[in-house]
């Protein structure tokens, strides 16, 4: 290719930012391509895809691509937050995995990982009501905390109202 000749249309590669996403596949959010040849799906069931766009288009792209990967690098560091947080639930030293818990849900707080934590922990939770009381008080804080993230600012407030009762009393379930 000529110095000066630029390809007819680039590729972005686009993630979703989820607790199920794929490491893999949020390692390559916000990714530019010109050749999208080997790219999603990366692996079945992916849900990933390329979003093709115009040469002249490309300054924006970039920079959306800076946000995007913040974005998945953040989500990274909720996942690798929540665990230590799940696994030191096993210590007596709980205010360490609150404020663990507490930096996770600061990126985004997803009922079905409360829902994975009380089927792993179930025996510990049974054990210790003052654990289950501690968390599904701290969990529903945090629940309550998520819809005030700019994510969800342009969602009918009525729909959020629900989302938050509903996520509530499932917790409520989980951790009675």
């Amino acid at each position: 290719m000529a110095l000066l000749e630029r390809p007819e249309k680039y590729f972005q590669f686009y993630a979703q930012v989820h607790f199920l996403t794929c490491e893999a596949c949020l390692s390559h959010h916000g990714e530019i391509f010109e050749d999208p040849q080997a790219e999603p799906p990366l692996h079945p069931d992916c849900r990933c895809h390329l979003l093709e766009f115009p040469p002249s288009q490309l300054e924006y792209y970039q920079e959306q691509a800076e946000r995007m990967k913040l974005r998945a690098q953040q989500e990274l560091l909720r996942r690798k937050l929540w665990r230590q947080a799940v696994e030191s639930l096993n210590g007596s030293d709980l205010s360490k995995a609150e404020e663990l818990f507490r930096q996770a849900a600061q990126v985004e707080f997803y009922l079905e990982e409360v829902e994975q934590l009380c089927a792993e922990k179930r025996e510990l939770l049974d054990k210790n009501p003052e654990l289950r009381a501690r968390l599904q008080k701290l969990f529903i804080r945090f629940y309550r905390m998520k819809f005030s993230l700019d994510k969800y600012r342009p969602i009918p407030s009525r729909l959020i109202l629900a989302w938050e009762t509903q996520g509530i009393e499932r917790l409520k379930e989980l951790l009675p």
